[in-house]
Parts: C-alpha cells; structure tokens; sequence
C-alpha cells in the first residue's frame, strides 16, 4: 500500500519562483523526483533520478522561457538528457528551440500506441491513445503510475476504460481542465489520488471538474494556486510536496 503525505506552503506562484530558495530534493538510490512547474502558461513537467539523469515532458508556451530558466536553477538542473512531447500545440512546445540550443537533449516526438519507452530503469512510457497530433499516456515508475490526459472527449474515456488502470495515482488532467473532463465514470475506474492542472494564461478550470474532482475525494492540485508541484517517490511509495 502507498503512503500519502502532502505538504503544503500556500505561496502564491506569483511570488514563489523569486524568493524560493534552491531546492535539493536530496535524491536517494532508486528515488526520483516528478516537478509539475507553475509557468504562466503552458506545461512543462520534470523528471530527475538519483543517478542524475533528467526528462523534461513539454516546454511551456512561448514567452515562459525565463521562468523555465528560473525552475531549472531552483532545481539544480545543469543538464536535460531527453527531451518528451506530447503535442505540437504551442503550449507544450513553445521553448523547443531554447531547450535544444541550451541543453542538447535527445528529443522524442514519436509515439507508438502501446510501445514501451523506458528513458532510465524502472521508468516506463506507454502511449495509450493517440490522436490529433496529442498523446495521452501511462507513465509508471515501480508502484507509482501517472496517467497524463492530453484528451478531453469520451472516444478517449471509452478506450481507457476497457484497460486495466485501477493502479493510476496520479491523473494529469487535460487542456487545463477548460472542457469538464474527466467525468464521473471515468473518474471511478481509474481512481487517482491526486490531480494535477496546469495553467492556460486567460482561461480557468471547469467549476464543474473542480467540483467533480472533490467530491470524488481527488486532492486536486492546480500549479497556479499551489506554485510548483513535487513528487518524490521510490519503487514503493512517493510523497507530494508544494513549494
């Protein structure tokens, strides 16, 4: 069984990217941190192992290049090695080019539904369903499973609800939760713990998911309200933490 713990500090992501301090997530043998980063706008999610290696998944919007740059040094982030995408919507590609000038990374924008990608050990990518260009996928490391929702549709929820996904702890909600998706049904078959939702500069999440999401007893975590977002698990457990 996984243990849950949140620890939450309210800051404003406003301010939270000037004053926080450097964050080092002491990695241990097996460890690794997920960093769901509070752009303006966009998503942009890291992932660092204890051996080093580091995955960005997306690169925010245009114009967040500077806060990305400002999450990295947070962070410690001297080094991407690969690079994930999962749209060619310019809120998840914006900082392509700068990422690839910057750090180099080998870059993945190719998918395969149902083909394992394993970037580093224990760390596993499969693509679910693909379609316009947009990727939705399972990403599991040991005990702990994200499910990253790029659609919002119910020929989406319909494929994913005949496949085995009683496991998922973490649901990243898609197109930032403008279009009142995940319903209900879909909601009890997967059973996440906690949701993320990225922000869209000039749009807000359905007040209908958000109420959806609580009374499904989801901890439902939106960058823009809690700053950035982590998770630091092993091959058994994880905890999540706000800054």
């Amino acid at each position: 069984m996984l243990f849950f713990f949140v620890l939450s500090s309210f800051m404003h992501p406003s301010t939270a990217g000037e004053h926080i301090q450097k964050i080092d997530m002491m990695l241990e043998e097996e460890e690794m941190a997920i960093m769901f980063l509070p752009l303006s706008n966009g998503e942009a999610t890291l992932f660092k192992h204890a051996s080093g290696k580091t995955v960005l998944l997306n690169t925010g919007a245009p114009h967040t290049e500077r806060e990305l740059k400002r999450w990295f040094e947070h962070f410690h982030i001297a080094e991407i090695d690969e690079l994930l995408l999962t749209s060619d919507d310019q809120e998840y590609v914006g900082n392509v080019k700068w990422i690839e000038q910057t750090y180099g990374p080998k870059i993945v924008n190719e998918w395969k539904e149902q083909k394992v990608y394993e970037p580093f050990p224990h760390f596993r990518i499969q693509p679910l369903y693909i379609a316009d260009g947009d990727v939705t996928m399972s990403l599991q490391y040991g005990q702990l499973r994200l499910l990253y929702m790029a659609h919002a549709d119910n020929d989406v929820e319909r494929t994913l609800m005949t496949m085995p996904l009683h496991d998922v702890n973490i649901l990243k909600i898609a197109h930032f939760g403008i279009n009142d998706y995940p319903r209900t049904s879909f909601l009890k078959h997967v059973d996440p713990q906690v949701a993320i939702i990225f922000k869209k500069h000039g749009s807000w999440p359905s007040e209908r998911l958000l109420e959806r999401l609580y009374a499904a007893w989801i901890d439902c975590y939106e960058t823009n309200r809690f700053g950035v977002i982590v998770v630091k698990c092993n091959l058994e457990e994880y905890d999540v933490m706000t800054f």
